[in-house]
């Protein structure tokens, strides 16, 4: 369970003098980041005040000293909701975790056959992955947990990789509630923190991330690399299930391959009418084109044996 005074000790630390309009200094200071009194400053509230905040004996703060600490502190869109959130908790009755995705949840993320999509828990465990999803990548499966993929990942920890990190652990603190001690999450912290320092490092940061539009670049064995933006929608009455979308831009290459990817992974016994035919925008990548015949192949054998005319546009 996450509270008030740990987070603005985090936050404090991950702020510097120079960024908010202060001088460093001539001596050097003995821990990183911001000193108490000089948050309080920035906040508009007293030194006195903003330690009974840091030492958890003030637990609600007002609206106005939320919107200082917000400023003195740098907090972007998705940290200052969580500020809030630690400092007005939800009272009421936790909705029990339902990792059953109801038909109507299936249907629509089914029929969005050309962005590849996943129902996800609140603690980042993948519930449902439609076709094009599970084309993208193979980790994409029900039962996989987001946070573990990355971290357990046993590709190079680069600087990528840590980009990578630090933002799955932002979506994990942005999804969970902070008063959750609940043992699903507990679990789950336990089991990260295990698995090496890199994640309570990145953990301590306490940031927060909210997965509007985030660039997401994959590295597929097929297509080659694919840039899609990683979108996320909350699913009410659902327990805390959400949606999450990769987005190509329009016209792009990026979306030539998910094209490519979803017409190889259609089943060619379902399929009528006239196939995909990728988009001459000059932009295709040789892998795509490649690819995109060797789908037009299969598929022509099916239909041959089954005595149907495969029509290209």
């Amino acid at each position: 369970m996450e509270t008030l005074a740990d987070y603005l000790r985090a936050r404090r630390t991950l702020v510097e003098p120079i960024d908010v309009g202060l001088p460093a200094g001539s001596r050097q200071r003995r821990v990183a980041g911001l000193r108490r009194e000089e948050v309080a400053m920035l906040a508009g509230i007293s030194s006195d005040y903003y330690l009974r905040l840091e030492q958890g004996r003030e637990l609600h703060p007002s609206l106005p000293v939320l919107n200082g600490l917000a400023l003195a502190l740098r907090l972007d869109q998705a940290a200052v909701a969580h500020l809030h959130r630690l400092a007005r908790p939800y009272l009421g009755e936790r909705r029990q975790l339902d990792d059953t995705v109801s038909v109507s949840v299936r249907t629509l993320v089914e029929q969005m056959p050309a962005i590849p999509a996943y129902v996800l828990n609140r603690y980042l465990d993948i519930l449902y992955v439609n076709a094009l999803g599970r084309a993208l990548s193979a980790d994409f499966r029900p039962g996989n947990n987001l946070a573990k993929l990355v971290f357990f990942a046993t590709s190079i920890h680069d600087k990528t990789w840590r980009a990578t990190a630090r933002r799955t652990a932002a979506y994990l603190r942005s999804s969970v509630d902070p008063t959750d001690d609940g043992p699903e999450i507990t679990s789950l912290l336990e089991n990260l923190h295990a698995g090496g320092a890199e994640f309570t490092e990145i953990w301590s940061r306490h940031e927060t991330l909210s997965a509007w539009g985030t660039p997401t670049t994959f590295s597929h064995p097929e297509v080659g690399p694919i840039e899609l933006r990683y979108q996320t929608f909350d699913l009410p009455a659902t327990g805390g299930q959400m949606l999450g979308m990769f987005v190509p831009a329009p016209g792009g290459p990026s979306a030539e391959c998910l094209q490519m990817l979803m017409l190889f992974t259609r089943d060619p016994a379902n399929t009528e009418g006239v196939p995909i035919t990728p988009r001459n925008t000059g932009t295709t990548p040789p892998q795509v084109a490649a690819l995109y015949r060797r789908s037009m192949s299969k598929n022509q054998q099916h239909l041959d044996s089954a005595g149907t005319t495969w029509t290209s546009a």
